[in-house]
């Protein structure tokens, strides 16, 4: 097994950094989702509003913006990783 400044090493490090990103950002998530699902509860439950319609348009509000943000977040992440594989691919071209 190589020491931590071997290639391998920080590979394994950059992959460890990876993984913590990725738990980090499903862990956000999920507190968005929570998030949303709690107040859609409570505007549910509440009796501020006389007529059904108007809870239904903001619940369907809520999941909609909420849909829409995570759609937009997958999106921006597709795209980063899109550049990152060709600034990789820019460095590690050695057919020239």
């Amino acid at each position: 097994m190589g020491g931590k400044h071997t290639p391998e090493g920080v590979k394994i490090r950059q992959l460890e950094e990876t993984l913590k990103c990725k738990d980090k950002e499903i862990s956000d998530i999920k507190n968005s989702l929570a998030d949303v699902l709690l107040r859609i509860k409570v505007l549910n439950e509440s009796n501020a509003y006389g007529d059904p319609s108007v809870k239904r348009r903001k619940i369907s509000e809520l999941c909609t913006d909420t849909r829409y943000e995570l759609l937009m977040d997958e999106e921006n992440e597709q795209q980063e990783k899109k550049k990152a594989k060709i600034i990789e691919l820019l460095h590690t071209d050695q057919s020239k």
